[in-house]
């Protein structure tokens, strides 16, 4: 409806403001929006019969950085695997998804979060600890841990191996979803841009490399990111000035479908 629009676009207003503000906010933030957030898309996905999305790497690294920052903030092994899951495959599906900054759009705009809000937060923690733990419960690491083949390396790996064995296990052994449910590699698989590369029909087990050999890749875009405020902040443009891009083209696109209607009537 025009009024959880209406709350939705202040929401995103304010957290724009929190950035701003000097990251203090955006602990609470992320805290207090994550679950409202999921539950929703849970809710709306379940009755689009798109749910199997849910299961995607995407909500479990945001469960994952929900309960470090919520229970473990100060442990600097565990904000620095905050920052490897923020910045890694999950920065990814921003991409692989095309996001959007649509701001009347709930659906778009909660798609952009799960995949933009962890890279913000992790900006915050990771060069501006103190302002970030201004407001919260108990401090970020003042001096973060120096990067180590564990945390950078072993730790991510391991989660997205888990997930693809859990996922591939759950939802094509145990619950196997009829052909007219979308899951996150039926959606991928029709895409023009994927058959281009993949061919017309590429197998789910191409999916999973092409996701494992993305994960690797970006470990080692990681560890540069965790390194370098430079390259971290770069990072960050990249995926503001795509979201925005794309979402420029979309009202673009609408304006234009909206004139053509606009002139087609006028004329009939």
């Amino acid at each position: 409806s025009s009024g959880i629009n209406a709350e939705y676009g202040l929401a995103q207003f304010f957290k724009v403001w929190a950035v701003s503000a000097g990251h203090a906010l955006l602990p609470w933030y992320y805290i207090l929006t994550t679950p409202i957030l999921i539950a929703w898309r849970v809710y709306t996905y379940t009755k689009l019969q798109w749910q199997y999305f849910c299961l995607d790497y995407c909500y479990f690294g945001n469960l994952a950085i929900f309960l470090i920052a919520l229970f473990w903030p100060g442990d600097p092994q565990l904000t620095n695997l905050l920052f490897c899951l923020a910045n890694g495959l999950l920065y990814t599906g921003a991409f692989s998804f095309r996001n959007s900054l649509v701001f009347h759009s709930v659906d778009k705009m909660t798609s952009t979060y799960i995949h933009s809000a962890p890279v913000l937060l992790s900006f915050g923690v990771r060069w501006f600890p103190e302002e970030t733990s201004r407001f919260w419960h108990a401090s970020f690491p003042s001096k973060p841990a120096p990067w180590s083949f564990f945390w950078n390396v072993s730790a991510p790996l391991l989660f997205s191996t888990f997930h693809s064995l859990f996922y591939t296990v759950l939802v094509y052994g145990i619950l196997r979803p009829e052909k007219h449910i979308v899951t996150s590699y039926r959606y991928l698989k029709a895409k023009q841009s994927t058959k281009a590369i993949f061919g017309p029909n590429p197998s789910f087990m191409a999916f999973l490399l092409v996701q494992f050999v993305i994960v690797l890749v970006m470990t080692g875009v990681t560890i540069l990111t965790y390194t370098y405020f430079i390259l971290h902040l770069l990072q960050v443009l990249v995926l503001v000035v795509v979201v925005t891009w794309n979402g420029a083209n979309y009202y673009v696109d609408v304006f234009r479908v909206s004139l053509s209607k606009s002139k087609r009537n006028k004329t009939s």
